[in-house]
């Protein structure tokens, strides 16, 4: 009889283990390879259909949107938008951009006015919409504020800026009003659910010096006395102010738009006017 040393069994153990971790690597490399060939190979007709898909719709005037509705082109000129495809192969538009200059009576689209010196009083819009078919509901929003009346004492109407108010957590001054300093509520454009539309203008939080140097900061702001407030003025002051997606809608979708606290006189009124100009490029029901 043969016997086997104990040497012998270790040594076949480790051989036998070695070849199995060998082994092992070998099919996981080869596996992973294969896999990220299947996947190289399906991002590039994912990328040919997307290709396809945008052409397709560059070249048509009306083109779909989720939930069946139409954009239509040709109201819109100089406006870019973006395509995506659906689950079902199906190719729809998705995203839509475009900007506008708002003159305090009309608004005119930024291709109308390329070539031509603006205004400085006129205020500036640029809008990144959702593309979709809006179905009415009563649910109430997640999103801004969730009240539809505030205490009158809390209120501040700008003088300089008409249909725009503050609505305070504290009498000013009061370091209680830091998250409410900067956000403008539009109190006559009301959503669905009667919450007000809010303008959000993070960049008087800034640490810039333009904003710093307009002594109109956040910082600053939160000193004011009532009366001060209510006779507000930015001026030349251009940070960033922005709508956001659950305060500014249309027929066909939902949007953000960034603005500029110098174009905060008129906005009320200019955010309508842009609303009523994107849903007029909408075909409901075709």
């Amino acid at each position: 009889m043969f016997r086997v040393s104990r040497r012998d069994t270790v040594s076949g153990i480790k051989k036998a283990v070695k070849y199995s971790v060998l082994f092992a690597v070998c099919y996981w490399v080869v596996d992973f390879h294969l896999k990220w060939e299947e996947a190289a190979q399906a991002r590039a007709i994912r990328h040919k259909e997307e290709g396809e898909c945008s052409k397709k719709l560059a070249g048509m005037e009306q083109v779909p949107i989720l939930g069946g509705s139409y954009l239509d082109r040709t109201r819109i000129p100089g406006f870019h938008f973006g395509s995506r495809l659906k689950g079902d192969g199906s190719c729809i538009a998705d995203i839509l951009e475009g900007a506008f200059w708002w003159t305090g009576t009309e608004l005119i689209t930024a291709h109308e006015q390329v070539g031509k010196e603006p205004s400085p009083e006129w205020g500036f819009f640029k809008v990144a919409a959702r593309l979709y078919t809006r179905t009415e509901h009563n649910e109430p929003h997640t999103m801004g504020y969730r009240h539809t009346d505030w205490p009158d004492d809390l209120i501040i109407k700008l003088k300089n800026y008409p249909g725009l108010e503050l609505w305070l957590n504290a009498p000013p001054p009061h370091f209680k009003n830091v998250g409410s300093i900067k956000v403008f509520v539009i109190p006559d454009w009301r959503r669905r659910d009667g919450t007000p539309r809010l303008i959000y203008c993070d960049g008087l939080n800034s640490a810039s010096d333009e904003v710093v140097a307009s002594g109109l900061s956040q910082t600053e702001l939160l000193t004011f006395s009532r009366p001060e407030l209510e006779n507000l003025d930015f001026r030349r002051l251009n940070t960033r102010c922005s709508v956001e997606l659950h305060s500014f809608d249309f027929v066909g979708g939902d949007g953000r738009v960034s603005l500029g606290t110098s174009s905060l006189r008129g906005a009320p009124e200019a955010l309508r006017f842009v609303s009523e100009y994107l849903s007029a490029s909408i075909i409901t029901g075709k």
